[in-house]
């Protein structure tokens, strides 16, 4: 089984209050340029890859998912096959072709109007209610949407923005826990 071990994108976790590296329960989230590092296998897309990290766990969080951009999702469906990993679900998102891979965290592949496959963003999950987690972060001087209702059922997600990468907050799934 591929696990995703460590993700790393241009966000200062600790800049939110949270440990900069994060350890998640299965992925380690830390600072830097679009990198990843995966065990028992590693998909065959362009990106750079990282060396695998250690971080410190932040009680409460956890990673949700993480996105990727490609501009074939079906050849994106094959490269994750030839590690073994086939798509839970395959849907469209907002009109665009996606389909969900669970390696660790989710990972959603999103067909794209992209040059090559990128690493757009990923998203928490918490146990903070978030409207209170908005308003806290809201007065640390970030620009936070309004928490909503997300695509999956039953849960609410907001959006960080002005951030070099996607960043997401999102309520837990009760069906996971």
């Amino acid at each position: 089984m591929a696990t995703l071990t460590t993700l790393q994108l241009p966000l200062p976790l600790d800049e939110f209050d949270l440990p900069s590296p994060l350890q998640t329960r299965t992925t380690v989230v830390r600072n830097g340029p679009p990198a990843w590092a995966w065990s028992g296998g590693t998909p065959d897309f362009p990106i750079e890859k990282c060396a695998s990290a250690s971080g410190i766990a932040a009680r409460g969080w956890d990673l949700d998912h993480v996105v990727l951009l490609v501009d074939d999702l079906d050849a994106a469906v094959d490269t994750m096959a030839a590690i073994g990993e086939s798509p839970r679900l395959r849907l469209a998102v907002k009109g665009r072709p996606t389909a969900f891979f669970r390696v660790g965290p989710l990972l959603e592949v999103i067909e794209s109007p992209v040059r090559r496959p990128a690493l757009y963003g990923f998203a928490l999950v918490t146990d903070e209610p978030l409207e209170v987690l908005a308003l806290r972060w809201r007065s640390m001087g970030r620009d936070v949407t309004d928490p909503r209702d997300a695509v999956q059922p039953g849960r609410r997600i907001f959006t960080v923005r002005a951030t070099e990468t996607g960043f997401a907050v999102m309520s837990p799934d009760a069906a996971r826990m």
